[in-house]
């Protein structure tokens, strides 16, 4: 206890070197945390963007679907099926949807469209169509005779809301699929790619036009938590049949983004492990200034009889405090920062935003506010400075008291 009382009362005698202690260390706190949460933040937008806005965070096919994306591989959206996976626990909705591809013409200009099929009132759970129009208005039922497309196609078709756009594919067993539809709405969806190529047609619509009446090429599913859906998706797995089915998490349905998030997380690893040790360094100097600065004070207290390890434990307590107090301040600097760019997130332009929309992905850094970022900083360079703060604590305890008063 003594101790304690002894080294808080060191900590604050000298108030300038503890602020400049203190700063380092929240300084490196702020630098790491704001890092990391610029990081994460970019990788939560992807995934948003690709997985909770549009693909769902799990997905039933027929069994061979993904590996052959025909509708020939679709399958029946029987009334159990569908009463399995809503009763399934976790799943707070089920988005059935049928998708394929067609050639999209106006007046004058003719384009390969992606074409899906969605449930009016089930799709608001997922890709939220009806939030997210930009003009005209969203479909009243599922056979409705209309369609939404994306915000460019209409600029890329030369058409204007109102005019008829013509589809033309191939449908169910080599069915000719032809339809005219008129454009009811343009939708905004965070995938640039999706708003160039992007036809929604009413379910039962969709199902007519490819003469795939009451079938489907997916069930999407909207979880409760994201991040238990390995649990969830294994649930499914053991109430349906594997030889009909395949239910796949949305790691599986994006190896890709998955691979791409990992390698991009182990070069912001390397990027934080040179901030660290640069950090950890500029601590290090900072502390051995700080005994320095104070040798004569050890050799005072070694020569009246202050065992060695005493003297030790009390410069250890003092840089213990000091770095919890440096943590703290630096947690409190970075989160109003990464909560400002969440909220207003930084917008990209010129090659930097035409690269990111090339891979399908906003043009905007959103900050993340998981406060597990900040608080693993924290904790990381609390360890950092105890590490290097070693050689100080055993220096000073091996001085000499009468080299230490001579100076």
């Amino acid at each position: 206890m003594l101790s304690i009382k002894l080294a808080w009362r060191n900590i604050w005698r000298n108030k300038r070197r503890t602020l400049i202690t203190m700063t380092s260390v929240a300084i490196a706190v702020l630098l790491s945390a704001v890092m990391r949460s610029m990081q994460e933040g970019q990788y939560n937008d992807m995934i948003q963007t690709t997985v909770g806005s549009f693909s769902g965070y799990a997905q039933v096919h027929a069994n061979g679907y993904w590996d052959d994306k025909t509708l020939e591989n679709s399958f029946v959206a029987t009334d159990s099926l569908l009463k399995t996976l809503n009763s399934s626990k976790g799943v707070t909705a089920v988005v059935p949807r049928i998708e394929s591809y067609a050639l999209g013409a106006g007046k004058q200009q003719s384009r390969p469209l992606m074409v899906i099929g969605i449930d009016v009132e089930a799709e608001q759970h997922l890709m939220n169509p009806q939030g997210r129009l930009q003009a005209g208005s969203y479909f009243k039922q599922n056979n409705e005779q209309a369609a939404i497309v994306g915000r460019d196609v209409p600029e890329r078709l030369n058409i204007q809301l109102a005019d008829s756009l013509v589809l033309i594919g191939q449908g169910f067993r080599g069915m000719s699929a032809t339809g005219l539809y008129p454009v009811k709405g343009t939708i905004t969806l965070p995938n640039p790619e999706l708003n160039r190529s992007l036809v929604i047609l009413p379910l039962h619509t969709a199902q007519q036009f490819l003469a795939a009446d009451n079938r489907l090429t997916s069930a999407a599913l909207v979880v409760e938590n994201p991040n238990r859906v390995t649990p969830i998706v294994q649930h499914i797995r053991n109430k349906l049949s594997t030889e009909s089915y395949e239910i796949m998490n949305w790691q599986e349905l994006l190896p890709e983004l998955v691979q791409g998030i990992e390698v991009d997380r182990v070069s912001g690893y390397i990027i934080l492990g040179v901030l660290y040790m640069v950090v950890g360094f500029g601590i290090l100097g900072t502390l051995l200034m700080m005994i320095s600065e104070r040798t004569y004070e050890f050799g005072i207290m070694l020569s009246i009889g202050t065992p060695r390890h005493r003297l030790g434990l009390i410069l250890a307590i003092e840089i213990l405090c000091i770095a919890m107090l440096g943590s703290a301040v630096g947690i409190l600097l970075s989160l109003p920062i990464a909560w400002y760019f969440n909220i207003n997130p930084i917008e990209l332009t010129g090659n930097m935003a035409a690269t990111m929309e090339n891979y399908g992905l906003q043009p905007m850094l959103q900050f993340s506010t998981d406060p597990s970022i900040f608080v693993w900083q924290a904790v990381i360079i609390f360890i950092i400075t105890l590490f290097f703060s070693l050689i100080p604590v055993i220096r000073a305890s091996q001085l000499n008291p009468v080299k230490a008063m001579r100076g």
